[in-house]
């Protein structure tokens, strides 16, 4: 990854200085060009003007060709003028390159097999308008021709050069000048990339060499705090929260297997304890009918415990519940009904009926079987259990108090835990599963609420738990 991102910053930092040589170089070439051609046009213009006058004929033209060139004291030494007069000699400032490429054009002719013959294209012969010639003696020029006319006949023709080697030194200049820069760059690149992709893949390996490790088996392994980008940082951090969740799965799943074998250790072994007493009773029917009522108890306590452990593991799963609109009026009426069913207590029912709450009614009974159940195991004949709701801002909140011993302080946080053992703790009901609270826990978090405890000193004990989804019902309707 470091190789491949090093290459591709420098591939990127080539490409965009070669681009930008490639633009600068051929916008430097145009504009000096266009500066040259705006000065060779400049000279005709001058010409007419001053010098050309009324010349109607050759030879007017030839004397004021001479006398323009005599007064071009001003201009570059470089620029050659050459006006070609019809019938006449040429007028030129530069003798010597002319007489040359005179010479030249003979050489070519002869070699081209005459005036037929293709040959280049030369100071004597371009045609009207911008050509770039090259010429034995001055170089490279960029000329400019243009036909001179006296009543509609061309009585010659005006031409003027400037060397080309401005435009060449130029960008020889500007070439040179992106070979260093573009080195410099490249080197930089490379250099910046090495750094980046270094840390950049550092917490990356890091993060392999964890979920290496993690796919051991080992699940103690973090990668904890990274020096690195906020997308890696934020990666490190889910990584590291999904292995304590990972972690945490595993230990209670080993607790409660470990909790679930020892709890299904007891009723078994009583089972087999009873069936070979049975096996020994003989036919005393009082005794059979003993055995055969322990059994059965053992049978439904067992089924009743494997049932809150299928609970636990639908809501591990998301499909604990599925809610749907419940009337709370309807819901309330039918809970106070049904909890003198549930053992002989002093039960009353308060506060909010009003409305309708999203939840599954099924495991919503469950919810307070399994804490009236708790409450009634700690409380004797004539305590009183007291269940209460109250609702507000599309919350409503329930509660379970009872007038029994309460909970010890240092217990309230884990009464909910599955299995927990203590002889003092309310959480763990004698005679049931060691399951009622953490179930109830579990329905009440799949709704998306929230359980807790409150023991206030001097005994008793409430429970409470606080669902979403409860519209209050407006005063005239019923839904």
């Amino acid at each position: 990854m470091r190789s491949r991102l090093a290459a591709a910053i420098a591939f990127i930092t080539l490409a965009s200085v070669g681009g930008s040589f490639f633009a600068l170089h051929q916008r430097t070439g145009s504009d000096l060009q266009s500066r040259i051609d705006s000065n060779l046009r400049e000279q005709f213009v001058e010409f007419q003007q001053e010098s050309l006058g009324s010349a109607n004929s050759p030879a007017e033209l030839e004397r004021a060709a001479r006398s323009f060139i005599s007064s071009q004291r001003y201009h570059p030494e470089s620029r050659i003028f050459l006006i070609d007069v019809r019938g006449g000699r040429e007028v030129t400032n530069e003798r010597t390159v002319v007489e040359r490429e005179v010479q030249r054009e003979s050489v070519e002719n002869e070699a081209a097999g005459g005036e037929g013959g293709e040959r280049a294209t030369s100071l004597l012969d371009a045609p009207d308008g911008y050509t770039n010639v090259s010429t034995q003696e001055a170089g490279r020029l960029r000329l400019y021709s243009n036909p001179i006319e006296a009543g509609g006949t061309r009585i010659g023709t005006f031409r003027v050069a400037d060397p080309r080697e401005p435009i060449t030194r130029a960008q020889s200049v500007l070439r040179n000048t992106f070979l260093f820069v573009g080195a410099v760059a490249l080197l930089l690149a490379l250099m910046v990339a090495t750094w980046l992709a270094t840390l950049i893949t550092r917490p990356l390996r890091r993060i392999s060499n964890v979920a290496s490790a993690v796919d051991a088996g080992d699940l103690s392994h973090r990668i904890g705090d990274v020096s690195a980008t906020d997308e890696v940082h934020a990666l490190a951090e889910s990584f590291d929260h999904m292995l304590d969740r990972l972690e945490e799965a595993f230990r209670r799943q080993r607790e409660f297997v470990s909790d679930a074998s020892h709890e299904l250790r007891t009723p078994l072994t009583v089972l087999r304890g009873q069936t070979e007493l049975l096996r020994r009773v003989g036919h005393d029917p009082e005794e059979r009918s003993r055995v055969t009522d322990t059994l059965l108890r053992e049978l439904d306590q067992t089924n009743r415990l494997v049932d809150d452990m299928l609970a636990l593991a639908q809501a591990e799963s998301g499909e604990l519940v599925r809610p749907q609109p419940v009337d709370l009026d309807d819901y309330m009426q039918d809970l106070e009904r049904d909890l003198p069913l549930l053992g002989d207590r002093k039960y009353s029912v308060e506060g909010t009926r009003s409305g309708t709450l999203q939840a599954d009614p099924e495991r919503l009974n469950q919810v307070f079987r399994n804490l009236v159940g708790n409450s009634i195991r700690h409380t004797k004949p004539g305590d009183r259990i007291t269940v209460s709701a109250a609702g507000r801002d599309g919350r409503i909140q329930f509660c379970v108090a009872d007038t029994g011993p309460g909970i010890p302080p240092a217990r309230l946080g884990r009464i909910f835990d599955r299995f927990y053992r203590t002889d003092e703790a309310r959480g763990r009901d004698q005679g049931g599963s060691g399951l009622g609270l953490p179930i109830a826990r579990a329905i009440v978090e799949a709704h998306g609420g929230r359980i807790w405890a409150e023991s206030p000193p001097g005994g008793g004990a409430s429970i409470r738990f606080e669902l979403p989804g409860f519209r209050a019902r407006r005063r005239g309707s019923r839904q």
